[in-house]
């Protein structure tokens, strides 16, 4: 019988394994390195399908591993939380396999390290048990339709990326689109055609993704060694863009732990540092914006204020820098400007509950102490 699904497809893969990384290994370090990829990844997806609430069992999500591939399926019947789960994945399978045993043998003799891409799409798949199938021997449920090749395609294309290597298809893109508490932003769309498709999909890659879970809930057998790797790796010659988000992001939620003067000085450096190297800045003005705002031993709101005006200059209705500078407007006493941020905000946002309460044009200067000192859900 057959059972239609819509689903969201994450591939992920080592990237050119078997061209310059594989001849620069021997038999037995290509060897070992699949060997690590496939326990890396496969402990990272059950441990996030198992902690974000997915049932497993091919109820709602399944997955597979073979070779230097990842094939993961999320059907749960809400697509803003399947997506929302395959980013989250997207960039923790990146992150496992940065801290693998494979990787750290690899960081500790200087060699570039392996990396992963990935592919995300949206589409319609059948699922079914068919008889011919069982008399093979494969009684298993298959996945299959053109939403698979073309997700295929995605992840290929993402090799060649140059920000995450994570690239997403129309149905990812336009569901993060509609929902703004996904907070990710993608690049100009790419135009691609895949094999035997008459049609010209688009693809955008990830250039910036901000989600406070990444870090925390990756496996606990990953984490003692986690920040290390990433500290190492941006002070390499060519540093990956992706690790500054998610380290800065870290480092935000290590502040609001309270460990302000362990960290402050350091994020603060980093920051500098990715703005040198990085071409996507915006997330990195409001990174640093809210580092000169929040964080007590570095707190200078001039300095937090310049930063989010100019990333507002590279995107005049960005809700994060817009959010912060109205805060700031509000602790200076400048209310009018804090009214027509709030305007602005709710324009785009017009269920944002700060904003719903922005202050009338004779309202004595108040910030309310507790979004003072909390971090916002969007960076």
């Amino acid at each position: 019988m057959t059972n239609a699904k819509t689903a969201t497809m994450l591939f992920a893969a080592l990237v050119n394994p078997g061209s310059k990384k594989a001849k620069s290994l021997t038999l037995q370090e290509y060897d070992e390195m699949i060997v690590d990829f496939q326990n890396t990844l496969s402990l990272v997806t059950s441990s996030h399908l198992k902690n974000f609430g997915y049932i497993g069992d091919r109820t709602d999500s399944e997955w597979s591993i073979a070779g230097d591939e990842l094939r993961i399926f999320l059907y749960s019947g809400n697509l803003r939380f399947d997506v929302r789960n395959a980013l989250i994945l997207a960039v923790k399978l990146k992150l496992g396999w940065l801290t693998s045993v494979f990787n750290q043998k690899i960081f500790m003799e200087g060699r570039p390290v392996s990396r992963i891409s990935v592919g995300i799409n949206c589409g319609n798949v059948i699922k079914d048990d068919r008889k011919r199938r069982m008399s093979l021997g494969l009684g298993q449920y298959q996945i299959e339709r053109e939403a698979i090749r073309l997700t295929k395609r995605i992840e290929s294309i993402a090799r060649e990326a140059t920000v995450y290597q994570v690239m997403v298809g129309e149905g990812p893109y336009q569901v993060c689109n509609e929902d703004r508490r996904i907070n990710v932003t993608f690049s100009e769309p790419i135009c691609e055609v895949p094999e035997g498709q008459r049609n010209n999909p688009l693809v955008y890659e990830v250039v910036s993704f901000v989600d406070y879970e990444i870090v925390p809930t990756m496996p606990d057998s990953m984490k003692d060694r986690l920040t290390e790797a990433m500290e190492y790796s941006v002070v390499k010659s060519v540093p990956e863009p992706w690790i500054y988000f998610t380290l800065l992001r870290y480092y935000i939620s290590r502040i609001l732990a309270g460990e302000q003067e362990e960290v402050g000085e350091k994020a603060v450096k980093l920051a500098d540092q990715a703005l040198k190297v990085l071409e996507y800045k915006k997330t990195i003005y409001n990174i640093l914006g809210w580092f000169y705002t929040y964080c007590g031993s570095l707190r200078n709101l001039e300095k937090g204020l310049q930063y989010f005006d100019q990333a507002l200059e590279i995107e005049p209705h960005d809700q994060a820098a817009l959010l912060h500078r109205t805060r700031i407007s509000k602790k200076r006493d400048n209310i009018k400007l804090a009214s027509e941020s709030y305007e602005d905000i709710l324009r785009r946002e017009p269920e944002r509950l700060e904003a719903k309460k922005k202050p009338a044009q004779n309202e004595a200067p108040h910030l309310d102490r507790g979004l003072w000192e909390q971090a916002p859900d969007r960076d």
